[in-house]
């Protein structure tokens, strides 16, 4: 069972590659704001919320092994995780420039539930 299935949209300039930098970079931070915007197409939203689930995990994560060691922060670990995120940031970057939508199983269905409980918010 393939992890990730992709489907192609149409890309409209810079716009896009803002968004991008804004969901992707800034993780869970970035993309809430861009999914309570009223006037963000749904493939924005979509990769916002990508960004928002998958940020929170990797937040979770980096937390956990920054304190790893009872006592006192411990930065190294917690490099390994910071790495990760931003793989995982320039991958989702690259398929919103190219207009791509991405899917993940288990995040897809998070990021469903995330845009319509935040949709009803506005």
């Amino acid at each position: 069972m393939p992890v990730t299935k992709t489907e192609k949209f149409e890309v409209k300039g810079n716009e896009r590659f803002t968004n991008a930098f804004i969901a992707y970079v800034f993780g869970f931070v970035g993309g809430i704001p861009l999914i309570l915007m009223k006037d963000t197409d749904e493939f924005t939203k979509i990769h916002a919320a990508y960004s928002s689930v998958v940020g929170f995990f990797f937040w979770i994560a980096f937390m956990g092994a920054w304190h790893m060691y009872p006592g006192y922060p411990e930065f190294g670990w917690a490099l390994y995780v910071l790495a990760l995120w931003y793989v995982y940031a320039v991958f989702g970057a690259w398929k919103m420039v190219r207009g791509e939508l991405y899917s993940i199983p288990v995040i897809d269905g998070l990021a469903k539930k995330l845009i319509s409980a935040l949709a009803s918010a506005v």
